[in-house]
């Protein structure tokens, strides 16, 4: 079981997640904020962060150019979760430091198999 972040403004999209991932028995903490978001993630060193690039208070680029900034956070699995699905998107996010895209919508298969192969990756890490 992992703890998961997710920031995501929009509920319906969040309610959706929460019970995809809780459904693989991970614990999810969700905020509609970046900068709550950012904090959290400091504080308690979540396994994995899905992160909404367009929020309400600031974007997802300058939350996870924050968290990147710090040396603990380094290896700390990032996804962007975003409606912007072109390839200009998807190497922004890269570029920024997300270390994966998922584009909405998606199916619940893709989001516990991204999900599974980066928190693989981190425990192993």
């Amino acid at each position: 079981m992992a703890t998961i972040l997710l920031v995501e403004d929009n509920q319906n999209t969040a309610d959706f997640m929460i019970r995809i991932l809780e459904s693989a028995n991970h614990t999810v903490h969700h905020t509609t904020r970046g900068l709550e978001g950012a904090r959290w993630a400091r504080a308690s060193r979540p396994d994995l962060v899905l992160m909404d690039i367009d929020l309400p208070d600031i974007n997802g680029r300058s939350v996870v150019l924050s968290l990147r900034r710090q040396c603990s956070e380094q290896s700390l699995p990032i996804i962007a979760v975003t409606a912007h699905a072109d390839e200009e998107s998807v190497k922004l996010a890269k570029g920024f430091g997300c270390n994966a895209f998922l584009a909405k919508p998606f199916a619940p298969e893709d989001l516990l198999d991204l999900t599974e192969h980066f928190l693989k990756d981190h425990s192993e890490g």
